[in-house]
């Protein structure tokens, strides 16, 4: 449903989250701008997750992750390694059953391009798109956005959707919220999936399985690796999660790169079979991404502008929701932002922060959750400001992406949930 007179939003960021926002709020019937400081494709050589509770929101978009290469993962495994055997195993194969769609993994530059087609296609009213333009600073009262070239613009609503760098956070809430260094990264290449079939010392790892995320552990030494195939299953991601050696870059350098040495060094005490998969990595240039967090943000509105995504809640990719909570974020921007008028902005935008800081919350504390013994403790003291106290945690070593895990995050439809709250919001004002 259209609104009955168009807004003028200003969407900052033209990532995953800005993107979708923009789509969204162009399906609502209003006049969408996009500032972006970087051009497109800065981000080709990493891949991601969308999980299907955002999925759903893809779903209902007619946004097919298949057309970008999303590969639905099937099962899920985790094996030792140092022996390289099976220490856990799950099938994923009824999600889209239970929960209303499946779990893809595909290239951000693949699903960025996509989502600009699809931004182009929708109906309605024209979009305008600024590439190389830095956002400088914004008035969150009067809704004006300020450019590095001098220009000022004034919008009825701003969305504040630039990532984990945002330097925008004490608009909103008045206070810094530093990015915390977790002192690991994450080491990150794509290769051909044909080449680890044709490799006699992989092919054994990945022979008769279904697509899948599997993941290979040796927590004595703190490293893990994480694999799954993209590009429609041409090719296939390798994340390697380890402690930063001291030589790759500040906490916040995300130009830094590792080698292929590097990256063996870091898996010396793996499986040779395992070390043979980082034999395929390039011999330079790979992608080094600090895993930075910060801690859950106490609002997302302050008068016209709205934070979203990592700029709003920075996760450990543990549980896959990085991308996928920012996408939901949208969904609900979708239904909120549809049959308004200027009066009813800033009820909307307190009604959406109520709705996504209890469920973008413990989303943030399950991501961000410590590894070991002390980690479960740690979740239950960060999720009491957001956590329904009648309702069951995971239990006490739930794996990330296990049932429990799963049971919270994916079965929430987001477009159901906004439009319920926002029914019982209006017939309390009447």
């Amino acid at each position: 449903m259209a609104s009955k007179s168009p807004l003028k939003i200003g969407v900052v960021g033209a990532g995953i989250a800005g993107l979708s926002a923009a789509i969204a709020l162009k399906r609502a019937g209003h006049e969408i701008e996009v500032f972006e400081r970087a051009d497109f494709g800065r981000e080709a050589g990493i891949t991601l997750a969308v999980a299907p509770n955002a999925g759903k929101v893809y779903d209902h978009w007619g946004f097919d992750l298949k057309t970008v290469g999303g590969v639905e993962a099937l099962q899920i495994r985790h094996l030792d390694g140092a022996t390289a055997q099976t220490t856990w195993h799950d099938s994923l194969a009824d999600l889209p059953e239970r929960y209303g769609a499946s779990l893809r993994f595909l290239r951000h530059g693949d699903l960025q391009t996509g989502l600009l087609k699809h931004l182009e296609a929708t109906e309605g009213h024209p979009v305008k798109l600024n590439l190389a333009t830095n956002v400088v600073d914004l008035d969150c009262e009067k809704g004006i956005i300020r450019t590095s070239d001098g220009s000022k613009v004034e919008k009825d609503t701003i969305v504040l959707a630039n990532g984990l760098g945002c330097r925008f956070l004490k608009h909103i809430t008045g206070n810094d919220h530093p990015l915390l260094d977790t002192e690991l990264s994450f080491f990150r290449y794509v290769t051909s999936a044909q080449e680890f079939y044709d490799d006699p010392n992989i092919r054994p790892l990945f022979e008769n399985q279904d697509d899948e995320i599997c993941f290979f552990h040796n927590f004595v030494v703190g490293t893990s690796i994480v694999t799954y195939r993209c590009e429609g299953g041409q090719a296939r991601a390798i994340n390697v999660f380890a402690r930063r050696p001291p030589n790759n870059g500040a906490k916040a350098d995300r130009s830094a790169r590792a080698s292929r040495s590097d990256l063996l060094d870091m898996a010396r005490d793996f499986h040779p079979s395992i070390k043979a998969i980082l034999q395929k990595a390039p011999e330079e240039g790979i992608f080094s991404y600090p895993l930075l967090v910060r801690d859950p943000l106490p609002r997302y509105v302050n008068g016209k502008v709205v934070v979203i995504g990592d700029a709003a809640h920075v996760m450990r990719p543990v549980q896959g929701q990085g991308a996928s909570i920012a996408i939901e974020s949208t969904g609900c921007l979708e239904v909120l932002f549809q049959d308004i008028e200027k009066k009813d902005v800033q009820s909307r935008l307190k009604l959406f922060e109520k709705l996504r800081l209890s469920r973008c919350g413990p989303v943030h504390v399950f991501s961000n959750m410590p590894m070991g013994p002390d980690g479960y403790s740690w979740m239950l003291e960060k999720i009491k400001p957001f956590w329904d106290g009648s309702k069951p945690l995971p239990p006490l070593g739930s794996r990330p992406v296990s049932k429990p895990f799963r049971d919270f995050i994916y079965s929430y439809n987001v477009h159901e949930e906004t439009r319920k709250a926002l029914a019982e919001a209006q017939r309390r004002e009447h």
